[in-house]
C-alpha cells in the first residue's frame, strides 16, 4: 500500500526521469523520423500505463456477480400434534374466587399417550376446595403443540 509519502516519491521520480529525459532531447539535433516518433509515443504509453498500474494497484472496489439462485426446499412433513386427553380437562375452583382450566397432573401421567412430552414449565401446583393440587396449564400446553382429543 502506497503511502503519501511514497506516492509523492514516485511522482518526483518521473518528473525527473520527464525532465531529464527533455534535457537529452535538447543536446541531438533535431530531425523528425518515424524512429523518434515511435520512441516518445511508446515512452508515452509506457507512462500511461505505470500510472494506471499504480493508482489501481489498492482499489478496494469488489465486483460481484449475479446472486447465486435459491432452491425451493419443500417443507416436510407436519409435526405431529401431541393430543391430551378431554376426560383429564377440568376446571379448578379454589378461594378467593380462583379458577383455573388445566389438566389433572396425575390423570395425565397415566393416560397421555406421550407423558415424557409434558413441559415441566406447563405444570403448577395450586390450592383448591379439596386440597392442593398439580395442574397442567391448558394454554402453557397449547404453546407447546398440546391439544385437547
Amino acid at each position: 500500500m502506497l503511502t503519501p509519502f511514497s506516492r509523492s516519491l514516485v511522482a518526483a521520480g518521473l518528473a525527473l526521469a520527464v525532465a531529464l529525459g527533455g534535457l537529452a532531447a535538447t543536446t541531438t539535433e533535431a530531425r523528425a523520423d518515424n524512429d523518434n516518433l515511435r520512441t516518445f509515443l511508446g515512452a508515452a504509453a509506457g507512462l500511461v500505463i505505470l500510472g494506471s498500474i499504480l493508482e489501481n494497484r489498492h482499489d478496494n472496489r469488489r465486483t460481484y456477480g449475479h446472486a447465486p439462485v435459491t432452491r425451493h426446499v419443500a417443507p416436510g412433513p407436519a409435526p405431529r400434534r401431541l393430543l391430551a386427553p378431554s376426560a383429564c380437562y377440568h376446571q379448578f375452583r379454589g378461594p378467593n374466587s380462583l379458577s383455573l382450566r388445566g389438566y389433572n397432573a396425575h390423570c395425565m401421567h397415566s393416560h397421555a399417550p406421550r407423558r415424557a412430552a409434558l413441559p415441566d414449565r406447563c405444570l403448577d401446583r395450586v390450592f383448591t376446595y379439596q386440597g392442593w393440587r398439580q395442574v397442567y396449564d391448558a394454554q402453557c400446553l397449547y404453546r407447546h403443540g398440546w391439544v385437547r382429543s
